[in-house]
């Protein structure tokens, strides 16, 4: 290993490296410098298709009637818990939730018996 590094070693000098690095460095942030300016004028974008839309005469239409309410979705399960012990598994991370805040994050339930 030392016999390869000391190959590759011998074929740049130190000035040389240090140079390329610099160089290399110099890139990199020109680049990145360069696409926060691109992402920076993201927000005129928006500000241009607000104008446009406000150009446009609003065209009014005869109003329809509203569609039916949809019917609430039924709370999900959680997937291997069924029957009371869904409920006691809903009230016990109720509790967490106001004990610790909107924060908090339950990555198992577990069953012990």
């Amino acid at each position: 290993m030392s016999y390869l590094f000391a190959i590759a070693a011998s074929d740049i000098s130190i000035g040389e490296a240090l140079g390329n690095m610099i160089v290399g460095f110099g890139v990199v942030f020109v680049v990145l410098l360069f696409l926060c300016g691109v992402i920076s004028l993201f927000k005129f974008i928006g500000k241009l298709d607000k104008s446009s839309q406000k150009a446009k005469a609003p065209v009014k239409t005869p109003a329809k009637a509203a569609p039916a309410p949809a019917k609430a979705a039924a709370p999900a399960k959680p997937a291997g818990v069924g029957g009371e012990d869904g409920a006691v598994v809903a009230a016990i991370l109720a509790a967490v939730a106001q004990q610790c805040g909107p924060n908090a994050k339950v990555t198992s339930i577990t069953r012990s018996n």
